[in-house]
């Protein structure tokens, strides 16, 4: 079951909310508010979309026209194009992956005089798909609107967008066939080499390149050694299996330079038709032939050395770069060490200055103390004769009282008696 919510929490197409399917949710923007629709599923059209949101429209009170005037369309980078009703509205969304942030699928009016293009659909099917319904679209090319303007025809925007569309889809449709070509051209290459690979050998590169080589140190012998077998241990890669067979047997000079013995008889013979060959020239050409061959062999041994050297090449190339990784750990492994022992000794000089620094507090401490228990002491002591100051007082003044008593009592006996004598 399909839903319609607001922010992702309230349902507003079915009343029964807690009977939501379980799907996913895809944002579709209605008269600029964008609405997410959940419950869609691998068979969900764009059909029942529409008809979702005009449900949810006619709910909130602003009913509208029937479902067939609506279509969903997609909206990517300023190009908007309508979505057929049958298309499965989950695989294009899926097929956009991480430039969904980048479309907006939205609810539109169908206009009278805007044709649809073909179906969306092929761009979520395979490759195998794709290219069955390649003949799907029309391809309008740029000679369409030089004619429209030429003809001063006024131009709809509808057009114009028809036409980018057609040309963006034929765009799409080329790159493809082009990256299913280089595939191609990868695979037929790859195949190619490894069957010249299993034909040839591993090294028929180097061989070719080799033989490049010694034709272009030694060009003026090129007209003696340019046969197909002449067994200088270099050949190209379509005799690279002749020219192995023949360095494991290695025959006679005349055997193994039969095309040159070929020509030279042949020219012989030319030669007896208009005057006799004279034995001079045939022990030339024997001695030539004895030449190329020492020169085929020194080749071959040069050849050897060079694929050992190859071999050794490659085994110190290896060394190398063991060593040179070797050689970035251990750098590594120092760095990491001058970096603890850099840490250590900041800690340690923080540690003895931390104990110089408790070691002041204490001793400013222990001032205090001492300073604080003079002070007591004196406290102590001045308490002592504060008391001790009391206690004369309280004598003195009950001294005081009593001679102030007696004097009073001696006052009155005189009285008494300067009465009584008066008397």
């Amino acid at each position: 079951m399909m839903c319609l919510d607001d922010s992702r929490s309230r349902n507003l197409y079915d009343s029964d909310h807690d009977s939501v399917s379980s799907g996913e949710e895809i944002p579709v923007w209605v008269r600029g508010e964008q609405r997410w629709v959940s419950g869609v599923t691998e068979d969900t059209t764009c059909q029942e979309v529409v008809q979702v949101l005009l449900h949810d429209e006619e709910r909130r009170g602003r009913p509208l026209s029937y479902s067939q005037q609506y279509q969903i369309t997609e909206r990517w980078r300023g190009v908007e194009q309508p979505l057929d009703d049958v298309s499965k509205i989950l695989d294009i969304w899926n097929a956009w992956g991480t430039a969904q942030t980048e479309v907006k699928i939205s609810l539109r009016r169908v206009k009278q005089d805007f044709q649809r293009p073909a179906s969306r659909r092929t761009r979520c099917r395979s490759d195998s798909s794709t290219w069955s319904d390649r003949s799907a679209f029309k391809t309008i090319h740029p000679k369409r609107l030089q004619s429209l303007q030429n003809e001063k025809q006024p131009s709809s925007t509808e057009e114009l967008l028809k036409l980018v569309l057609a040309q963006g889809e034929v765009i799409r449709r080329q790159l493809k066939k082009l990256r299913h070509s280089e595939h191609q051209i990868g695979y037929l290459e790859d195949k190619t080499h490894r069957a010249r690979v299993r034909k040839h050998g591993s090294n028929y590169l180097l061989e070719t390149y080799l033989k490049g080589l010694s034709e272009a140190v030694d060009p003026e012998q090129d007209t003696l050694i340019a046969d197909k077998n002449s067994d200088s241990g270099v050949v190209t890669e379509g005799d690279s299996e002749q020219s192995n067979k023949q360095t494991r047997t290695a025959g006679t000079p005349s055997e193994r330079f039969s095309p040159c013995s070929q020509d030279t008889n042949k020219d012989a013979k030319d030669e007896d038709s208009s005057s006799t060959v004279s034995e001079v020239t045939l022990k030339e050409q024997a001695d030539l032939l004895e030449k190329i061959n020492k020169l085929n062999r020194r080749l071959l041994k040069e050849e050897e050395a060079l694929v050992k050297l190859e071999e050794n090449f490659k085994k110190y190339q290896k060394r190398d770069e063991e060593k040179r990784e070797k050689k970035e750990n251990d750098d590594e492994v120092g760095e990491t060490l001058s970096k603890l022992r850099t840490d250590m000794i900041k800690s340690s000089c923080e540690m003895q200055h931390n104990e110089i620094v408790l070691e002041e507090t204490m001793e400013k401490l222990t001032d205090r103390r001492s300073f604080l228990e003079n002070l007591h002491k004196e406290l102590v002591d001045e308490d002592r004769e504060h008391e001790m100051l009391q206690t004369l007082l309280f004598s003195k003044m009950q001294q005081m009282e009593i001679e102030k008593r007696r004097s009073k009592s001696q006052c009155f006996y005189q009285t008494k008696e300067l009465l009584d004598t008066l008397v």
